[in-house]
């Protein structure tokens, strides 16, 4: 369910550690979700509990894409309202990239 997700997991204390770091990698970022054991690859079905986070993570970029609406709909000055627009861009690129990635598309 991992490897689906392309989520991916880091060894904090050396290859043998069950500290962990699980992650995923874009060409330009690295979203980092939990730091954690291998306790969550024992769930069924396997990460479930990581996915979650993904999607949550998904989530809030999706509430930051109609705060950014709301804020550049209520600008006063051209600056805010390009502010605004250019942060829901990102926002959406961002959730465009981790759908295609995830094949979500």
């Amino acid at each position: 369910m991992l490897e689906d997700s392309f989520i991916m997991h880091l060894h904090l204390g050396g290859k043998d550690s069950d500290v962990l770091v699980f992650l995923i990698q874009y060409a330009a970022q690295v979203v980092l979700l939990v730091t954690n054991t291998h306790g969550h690859q024992r769930t069924r079905p396997a990460g479930k509990n990581i996915l979650a986070l993904s999607n949550s993570w998904l989530w809030n970029l999706e509430r930051d894409i109609e705060e950014a609406e709301a804020a550049a709909a209520s600008a006063r000055i051209v600056a805010e309202r390009q502010a605004a627009e250019n942060l829901k861009a990102k926002r959406a690129a961002a959730i465009a990239a981790f759908k295609r990635k995830a094949g979500l598309e």
